[in-house]
């Protein structure tokens, strides 16, 4: 299969062409202009000038889109608008692309996220839970829209909201992982604030069998089965890293910053230190998906001992 993918300088991105090159597909990466530092000609695009290589679409059979500026970066007046209008207006030029070809890609496949839903969510929500509101559930349901647009040309469309992804290349891992030679993992808020977590591993298996086929279109939780609090994943890392390096370490402490100290120093941006949610992905396993690292201990131990 011959596949575009969009945001493949990300973590995902990265992951997933390994993986799809693994399998014999031919990848075409399309590069925004601002991050095209190679001396190839690359195919890119600049979504905020609307412009793009159509020719990068040539006899493609997928087309991901996995684009968007970095949501940790501070919530500025600016920054905002380039979190939206990146993933937005993204998937807009991509369906005004789509909608020019001859011969049209059977299947699109857009990124989403879990902060589609409320935060807090204590109850286990699949993908037919509603929606919840503030500027990340905002941008998401804008984004899932902006996708679905593509659906209306005949080209399968399907969406993964994506959960705090493991990886030890990015995301969300190495940031609490900080502090894990001494013995402490910091916590934000609660530690037994829910975690809806995926390793990058099933998240990425997840996207190549939604661009194979495997998996039939429709909206994906790209979450574990078993969402646990930051505590648990704090206490599993710092027991680890025992394990791994034969620590004689007696410490197993998880000190806490306060909910109002976040919001004091973080605003409203604060949601993604104090994320509270339980998602279930009911879509994946009732259409057969197998997960590798289903708990928290399978995935953290990989992280540890198997980079």
């Amino acid at each position: 299969m011959k596949i575009v993918i969009c945001g493949s300088s990300g973590l995902i991105g990265k992951v997933l062409i390994n993986e799809l090159k693994k399998r014999n597909h031919s990848i075409v990466p399309l590069i925004h202009e601002s991050n095209n530092q190679s001396d190839k000609k690359d195919f890119t695009w600049n979504i905020f000038s609307k412009k793009i290589d159509i020719q990068a679409f040539s006899d493609a059979d997928c087309v991901v889109n996995l684009a968007g500026s970095n949501i940790a970066q501070q919530w500025s007046k600016k920054n905002k608008e380039s979190i939206y209008h990146s993933r937005i207006d993204g998937n807009n030029l991509l369906f005004e692309t789509l909608q020019k070809l001859p011969s049209k890609p059977k299947r699109f496949i857009s990124a989403s996220g879990i902060g589609y839903y409320n935060d807090p969510l204590l109850e286990k929500t699949d993908e037919s839970g509603s929606h919840g509101s503030g500027f990340l559930a905002d941008v998401c349901i804008d984004w899932e829209k902006s996708a679905q647009q593509i659906n209306t040309l005949g080209i399968e469309t399907s969406i993964v909201r994506t959960g705090l992804v493991l990886a030890n290349e990015g995301g969300v891992y190495p940031v609490i992982a900080k502090f894990k030679k001494i013995g402490l993992i910091p916590t934000t808020g609660s530690s037994k604030n829910m975690w809806s977590w995926i390793h990058v591993i099933d998240l990425v298996n997840m996207y190549v069998q939604l661009i194979e086929g495997t998996l039939p279109q429709g909206v994906y939780n790209g979450v574990s089965p078993n969402c646990c609090s930051q505590g648990e994943i704090a206490k599993r890392i710092i027991s680890e890293m025992k394990n791994a390096h034969k620590l004689a370490l007696n410490l197993n402490f998880t000190p806490n910053v306060p909910q109002f100290v976040l919001k004091l120093i973080m605003g409203e941006q604060s949601i993604l230190a104090l994320t509270n949610q339980n998602i279930y992905p009911a879509a994946a396993l009732n259409n057969g998906f197998v997960f590798h690292y289903e708990n928290i201990e399978k995935a953290i131990h990989q992280l540890i001992h198997e980079k």
